[in-house]
């Protein structure tokens, strides 16, 4: 079942998110703890793919001050992988977005085409590399998905 999140959700879903950031390239830090995904779960878009009491998958998106949203987040527990949970949660997390009548970007390590080949899917067709983006070891592709005609 695939639901939105509430604010008692972000302890298992920062649980993943830590666990899903380990694979990173960069893995050396936790980027987001419990504190930011408490934030995110009641002020964000937060859709949670779920099985009984355990997430699965999660994604996130929340709105900027240019008024696009930010695609922040979207990652499947290991187990999960390759079922189509991650396809599911983009699905419900842009038909979220969509429903606010905005653009909506995000990053993508340039390494990772897996990615990048599921986001241009969905619509992310614009592209822009930003050098050092994190750090200066970390860049990224910016990927912007224009604002969906109802």
């Amino acid at each position: 079942m695939i639901r939105r999140a509430k604010p008692t959700d972000f302890l298992a879903v920062a649980a993943l998110d830590r666990d899903a950031w380990s694979e990173n390239r960069e893995a050396t830090f936790i980027p987001d703890g419990e504190h930011a995904w408490r934030l995110w779960c009641e002020h964000g878009i937060v859709v949670l793919q779920e099985d009984g009491d355990r997430v699965l998958g999660a994604a996130l998106a929340f709105p900027t001050l240019s008024g696009t949203f930010c695609l922040h987040k979207i990652f499947v527990d290991r187990s999960c992988r390759g079922g189509g949970v991650g396809t599911q949660l983009m699905e419900q997390i842009l038909a979220a977005i969509d429903e606010q009548a905005v653009d909506c970007f995000l990053t993508v390590d340039p390494q990772n085409e897996a990615a990048i080949r599921l986001y241009e899917s969905f619509g992310f067709t614009e592209r822009v590399y930003v050098n050092g983006y994190y750090r200066e070891s970390e860049d990224r592709f910016v990927l912007t998905r224009l604002k969906q005609k109802g």
